[in-house]
């Protein structure tokens, strides 16, 4: 991996020459990265047998079977060496999704004075820079300021409709609202743009001075967040990106009702920094679990 170029050594194959009458092998020029390219992709073996003052003895091999690695990864021996920056700290394991903890769903138990209830994080991973792009960033800047992103699987209950009785409302409440599939930030301003380069899904914004400012996925970790959404009942239609939520309420309790209002499940994906600085937000909107809720 060339990490200022955001490229990968790849495979030699076809770059094989004759030179007075020896077979030449040229390193294939580094390519963009492609984590489904099992041509970029290697193994590393140590050396056994071997005792060299080095703080390894390795050797990378092709997952090809006609694939030659660079010359850097097939000589024999060479070494690795690490260091851990001063400010450089995962401080917390990422387990990944909790699935038990993700289909128990969120408490319901806000009162209707709140527009949301608090998020639970359901889901926690960590990232490297090479997945996650900002902006115009150099790369060797982005792994300065910031070398892993934390990204986390938030759940919680959004307030869709509410209302009051007027004394003659009776006790039936008809909800008919038009809500967004999916809600995306970039610096906390919504995404106006979004394109696909070069294997990255870019989503750009405005900030309040009117700059644009842009944050990409890798394609990769986009289609992983998308499964794990559709996996769980949530639909995407690039056609109809609003759903018409449709619904007729009745109250069944004693006496008559002040105030009612109508929930749904959202489930956010939150994408920061190490110093905990917020890179964006996508928010699935859970138009098949909405809950509604009487005083």
């Amino acid at each position: 991996m060339s990490f200022y170029s955001r490229h990968a050594y790849a495979n030699s194959k076809e770059d094989i020459r004759s030179c007075h009458g020896n077979t030449v092998i040229d390193d294939v020029k580094p390519k963009p990265l492609d984590p489904n390219n099992i041509n970029q992709q290697f193994e590393i073996h140590k050396l056994e047998g071997t005792f060299l003052p080095f703080q390894g003895n390795f050797v990378g091999k092709s997952l090809t079977p006609d694939g030659i690695p660079p010359m850097l990864l097939k000589r024999k021996g060479w070494g690795v060496n690490t260091s851990t920056p001063h400010d450089f700290n995962l401080v917390d394991d990422a387990q990944g999704l909790d699935t038990a903890l993700r289909s128990h769903l969120p408490e319901f138990n806000l009162p209707l004075s709140s527009k949301s209830s608090q998020p639970i994080i359901v889901g926690k991973w960590y990232s490297p820079f090479m997945f996650i792009s900002e902006g115009t960033l150099l790369l060797k800047d982005q792994m300065s300021i910031s070398m892993y992103y934390k990204v986390t699987l938030e759940q919680n209950w959004e307030q869709i409709f509410a209302c009051e009785n007027n004394e003659n409302q009776g006790n039936v409440v008809f909800v008919d609202e038009f809500l967004p599939r999916k809600v995306i930030l970039v610096g906390g301003r919504e995404v106006v743009d979004v394109k696909v380069d070069n294997g990255v899904m870019w989503f750009k914004s405005y900030n309040n001075e009117g700059i644009a400012i842009s944050a990409g996925l890798s394609l990769l970790v986009f289609e992983r967040m998308k499964w794990e959404q559709e996996r769980v009942g949530w639909v995407d239609e690039e056609n109809d990106k609003q759903v018409n939520v449709k619904r007729e309420e009745k109250f069944g309790g004693m006496g008559r009702w002040r105030k009612f209002g109508c929930y749904m499940l959202v489930e956010r994906f939150v994408v920061k920094r190490m110093d905990h600085s917020l890179v964006l937000s996508y928010q699935f909107n859970h138009i098949n679990q909405i809950r509604s809720k009487w005083e």
